[in-house]
């Protein structure tokens, strides 16, 4: 395997979760445990460009595959908060991982502020929510549940996979000694390929649709209190959200005991993917701060 950005050469291993196996990408490091948690139909891969900057700081970097997501098994049920929570939390054993800082991209910030919320502040040492986690869904002007996963449904494609690779072209790495190959590798990972060369989907809709439920039911705000760690804040600025995003990060600022701010500005939703050497320094910045 050739070296990815910053020259860490990761290790792919299988660890358990709640009655499944997850996938972990094992950037390795010697310092403090820095754990990723990617979005809802993503998968670990979108941590390529951020996660061997990390490794490269010195901290011990692992991005996981959630259930369903990526290489880990895909069940047919288990996509509420509690459940995802116990699989981070034996994911979390059986790597040796003690006190990680916690950073969680879209969804998966929204897994990780619930993990930090019902474990308490033995469990994590920090908590960085990417652009999630600070959205409540039920909280949207005129919101149902039916409404919800209307908007929040997959789409649903099969075309060519060198069609559905070819996305990679939008987000280009200048500087990058792993160019766009990560992002490939990203997108290749998010969907299973038939005998025609058709890509669809890995995560399945019905999967899919059980996670819009959880967040559609979980009141982020409920939890803010609960979360015994500092928390750094990091939305994106310029995506259709940005309207919607900008009092609920105002909130989360003011009810978290212990928190932080950093807008990227002129930034679409996927943060990894389109600033990952910005994101990297300062989630490596971050850790430092409450690891040190």
């Amino acid at each position: 395997m050739p070296p990815a950005t910053g020259g860490a050469v990761p290790l792919d291993r299988s660890v358990p979760g709640d009655g499944v196996r997850l996938h972990a990408r094992d950037w390795g490091g010697d310092g403090p445990p820095v754990i990723l948690l990617h979005g809802l139909a993503s998968n670990c891969r979108i941590w390529d460009g951020v996660a061997p900057l990390l490794a490269a700081a010195g901290f011990r970097t692992v991005a996981v595959d959630q259930r369903g997501h990526g290489e880990s098994e895909q069940p047919d049920h288990g996509y509420d908060f509690a459940t995802v929570g116990r699989d981070l939390a034996a994911a979390v054993a059986a790597l040796g991982l003690g006190r990680p800082v916690l950073a969680g991209h879209s969804w998966g910030g929204n897994v990780a502020l619930q993990y930090a919320a019902d474990t308490g502040g033995a469990a994590v040492a920090g908590l960085a929510l990417v652009d999630g986690g600070f959205i409540e869904v039920a909280a949207w002007q005129g919101m149902t549940r039916e409404k919800a996963r209307e908007q929040l449904a997959p789409p649903r494609f099969a075309i060519p996979l060198d069609s559905w690779l070819a996305q990679a072209e939008r987000w280009p790495q200048p500087g990058s000694p792993a160019g766009d190959g990560w992002v490939r590798d990203f997108l290749r990972a998010g969907v299973e390929v038939d005998a025609d060369g058709v890509a669809r989907a890995r995560f399945r809709f019905e999967n899919h649709m059980q996670v819009v439920d959880a967040l559609y039911e979980q009141r982020p705000s409920s939890l803010y209190a609960k979360v015994a760690c500092p928390v750094l804040l990091l939305p994106a600025g310029s995506d259709e959200f940005a309207t919607l995003k900008r009092p609920a990060v105002d909130l989360a600022a003011e009810q978290l005991p212990d928190a932080r701010v950093v807008w990227f500005e002129d930034t679409v939703h996927d943060i990894p993917l389109q600033r990952p050497a910005a994101l990297a320094a300062e989630l490596a910045r971050f850790a430092t701060e409450v690891t040190g």
